[in-house]
């Protein structure tokens, strides 16, 4: 079991310095947040921190999300590495801390909407926003949103995640801000700033008024790399 254990964290590490990602607020107000970016963009020198996140813009959070939380501990609890877990031979679709719903404070609450509406997720690129860590092919993936078609209904293996259950996929930095603007730069080492990365989700329009479960998945894959990672996160919406 100790060696399950270090194999684990090992697996956890190597991941987390190759890639990684996880949502941070599930309704996100990104007009004023790009505003804030291109002005950062135009210092001289840029100030590759200015701004990282946040949270006054935020409009509905994720499970046990704090506010505004603290990046380098989310990234080893909140986001969830697949593929260290599957090793494992545990295929929940969440992080331990995300699994079950719990009732969210006036800090963090949960998103809420119409059906039919939309909600702007936001996460960050970490790096990989053109597709470092992916064979350097600039390529960084697709993210995907799972439901499970009613409320108060749980999506909890990688089972659950299928063709039947997505109700939302889009590239990974389909909607983003990354400097600088010459795309071939795809290397933090070599210049890249990704400052923020989005998804706006289409929720269906049949989604009954209460609170249902969903979960986002990045796929950080291509047709050369094998095993390449995949993360997920999980939220709620509140139907109106």
């Amino acid at each position: 079991m100790q060696l399950s254990v270090f194999t684990y964290l090992s697996l956890s590490v190597a991941g987390f310095a190759a890639a990684h990602s996880w949502v941070e607020c599930v309704d996100f107000d990104k007009a004023p947040q790009i505003k804030l970016m291109e002005e950062g963009a135009k210092k001289n020198p840029v100030d590759p921190a200015d701004p990282v996140f946040h949270p006054e813009f935020c409009k509905g959070w994720p499970r046990a999300k704090d506010n505004p939380g603290n990046w380098q501990v989310e990234g080893t609890t909140i986001a969830w590495n697949i593929n260290a877990a599957v090793f494992l031979n545990d295929r929940s679709a969440c992080s331990p801390p995300q699994r079950e719903f719990k009732p969210q404070g006036p800090n963090t609450p949960i998103a809420t909407a119409k059906a039919g509406g939309t909600i702007t997720l936001r996460y960050g690129g970490n790096g990989h926003s053109r597709g470092k860590g992916a064979n350097g092919n600039g390529d960084p993936g697709n993210v995907q949103v799972f439901w499970a078609g009613k409320k108060e209904t749980e999506l909890k293996t990688l089972d659950d995640l299928t063709d039947k259950t997505r109700i939302a996929k889009a590239g990974f930095s389909d909607e983003s801000f990354a400097l600088p603007a010459d795309k071939s730069v795809v290397d933090p080492d070599f210049g890249l700033i990704d400052k923020g990365n989005w998804m706006t989700v289409t929720l269906p329009a049949n989604m009954e008024p209460g609170r249902h479960m969903l979960v986002w998945l990045w796929s950080f894959k291509n047709e050369t790399v094998s095993n390449a990672p995949q993360w997920s996160s999980c939220f709620d919406v509140i139907i109106s």
